[in-house]
């Protein structure tokens, strides 16, 4: 089999997986049994609270707001609100915005269950929209899905309370939420809600955009026990550890935020995908991706029956490091283990580099080190040039650029093959094959034991991957030559784990940061080095030199292309 055959099944195989892997689920109909979450169900919540804009303090706000009481009353649940005064800058903002507005109320609910003493499970969405938009995805999405889990949840089946919280004017600061939990200053945090002091552990569903799949993205403080509960009882799961530590840096705040300033443990859900809807008037019911619903509101509903009929919510303890497995399951473990991990990957390289010591020398393997550096600076030169060609040079409207973020990420993905196929032809064109492997798998180690030592979080993306070709070389070094089938199985899955998390990246900061992914390009390399080919330099240069024109049509195009209908009306350039 031809190095061209096996590098096309790769890529192939890699992209079948990880586009498989990013995929929400199929919706489940109105017809499902009655313990499982249905968006067909849910669907017709979404229906009724979208049916219009509805900003805090609007007619249509206080209309969604009955309907939800006379949802929860039939559910079971006592239903009281609660008036939350709205700061002046607030009330300011709000009247420039159209929609003028001097309280939010929030709807707090309790259906007992067996133990009242036992601290509570609280669900948790904001009913207000943004001006403009119907909200369907943010938050009428995450609204529905806590009505369909408290149907699917019979309350003989709760050992501890269910609390709702349907907050109001999150999207003016997230006032019914810090009202709820108590505001937070220098000195003190004010009480909130009585139920919020009975709280044990909090679930916010919440969106920015109206589709894909639904990320774990948050968690409380000392998360260990519970993201043991969400490892085990969470089914088609998407978490990662490196995904709360980047929003933890990130100027960005949700409901859960003052759950987490009181101190509370918890999660929060929210899917990325189809950003444009994101705060849109396009943002309707039959523009929602139901099978985004079904997403979050599976994994929500799976572990809030667990929750609530443990007999003891899981104490406080150390953070782990965990991540889903391209949907499949979970891994979690202290981030000591990290360290094992990586000790293996460097076990299996010296096992190759000794195996193979006629094959490569010091001086060229050092020098590969270099070409993985290169890698990664080619590629972060061409994304930001992508991005500035883009319209990334000026005043840009984020709603715009959101709209366009697909067009953005198709830029980077050209960019980045094509500083890989530049650093293979010009710079580590003089390679061997154990020379380049071992210097990438060099420089992957170095940086994974930087990210260990000082982010454990985000070392599993680096070190798995590094401990599969690991593995794949330590086997091809005792293996007749060019045997290629250890790279192609390490590859494959590596890849797709790498190009569902760039995914992510790209979602979360590609409007502005597109650079981001350049970090992943000697990883890349390393997995892809020796299915390489050997071809003659100029049709590779050509090659790239396409995949950069190419990007610079959709940068243009992206430049040029009037204001998408989807910006809010109250946007500015910011």
């Amino acid at each position: 089999m031809g190095k061209w055959l096996v590098l096309l099944l790769t890529l192939f195989g890699a992209a079948v997986l990880g586009v498989q892997a990013a995929l929400p689920p199929a919706p489940v109909a109105a017809d499902a049994p009655p313990s499982d979450f249905a968006a067909g169900r849910a669907m017709a919540d979404v229906r009724r609270i979208a049916v219009a804009p509805h900003p805090t303090g609007s007619a249509a706000n206080a209309a969604v707001r009955t309907y939800l009481i006379d949802r929860l009353i039939r559910s079971g649940f006592t239903v009281r609100t609660s008036r939350v005064v709205l700061p002046e800058k607030v009330r300011t903002r709000m009247a420039g915005r159209g929609a003028p507005a001097t309280e939010a109320i929030n709807i707090i609910a309790l259906r007992p269950g067996r133990d009242p003493a036992a601290d509570a499970v609280l669900l948790m969405a904001h009913y207000d929209s943004v001006p403009g938009s119907p909200g369907a995805a943010d938050d009428a999405a995450g609204v529905a899905a806590i009505l369909e889990i408290a149907r699917a949840i019979p309350r003989a089946d709760q050992a501890r309370d269910l609390v709702v919280l349907f907050s109001d004017a999150e999207e003016a600061g997230l006032n019914g939420a810090r009202d709820f939990f108590g505001r937070p200053s220098k000195t003190e945090v004010t009480l909130g809600d009585p139920l919020a002091g009975r709280t044990g552990v909090v679930i916010n569903l919440e969106s920015r955009g109206g589709g894909g799949r639904a990320m774990m993205f948050e968690t409380g403080p000392g998360n260990g026990g519970m993201v043991g509960v969400f490892q085990s009882v969470v089914h088609d799961p998407a978490a990662n550890s490196l995904a709360v530590k980047i929003y933890e840096l990130l100027p960005n705040n949700t409901d859960f935020s003052p759950a987490k300033w009181r101190g509370l443990p918890g999660f929060n859900f929210a899917f990325l995908g189809d950003a444009r809807l994101y705060h849109s008037p396009l943002a309707t019911p039959d523009a929602l991706d139901q099978g985004a619903l079904q997403h979050m509101g599976a994994q929500a509903l799976d572990l809030t029956r667990a929750l609530l009929a443990a007999k003891a919510l899981p104490d406080r303890a150390p953070d782990l490091v965990f991540g889903d497995v391209l949907g499949a399951f979970v891994i979690a473990y202290p981030p000591a283990i990290g360290w094992l991990v990586l000790a293996a990957a460097g076990g299996l390289i010296v096992y190759a580099a000794r195996a193979r010591r006629q094959d490569w020398t010091p001086g060229q393997t050092g020098l590969a080190l270099l070409d993985a550096l290169v890698a990664a600076l080619l590629a972060a030169v061409l994304l930001y040039a992508g991005n500035l060609l883009s319209g990334g040079d000026g005043v840009t409207n984020y709603y715009d650029r959101l709209a366009a973020l697909p067009r953005l990420e198709v830029q980077a993905l050209l960019l980045s093959a094509a500083a890989l196929l530049l650093t293979r032809t010009l710079i580590a064109a003089r390679r061997s094959l154990w020379d380049g492997w071992l210097g990438l798998a060099l420089f992957v180690l170095v940086v994974t034991t930087a990210l260990q030592a000082l982010l454990p979080a985000g070392a599993p993306i680096f070190a798995w991957p590094l401990l599969l070709i690991a593995i794949a070389m330590a086997l091809t070094a005792r293996a007749r030559p060019g045997t290629l089938w250890p790279t192609l199985l390490a590859a494959i899955p590596s890849l797709a784990l790498i190009g569902g998390f760039a995914h992510f990246v790209l979602l979360g900061v590609g409007i502005s940061m597109p650079m981001a992914v350049a970090v992943f390009a000697p990883l890349v390399l390393l997995l892809l080095w020796p299915l390489l080919p050997a071809a003659p330099r100029r049709p590779i240069l050509l090659a790239a030199l396409a995949l950069v024109l190419a990007a610079g049509a959709l940068a243009l195009w992206v430049r040029l292309d009037p204001m998408a209908p989807s910006v809010p009306p109250y946007s500015d350039t910011k």
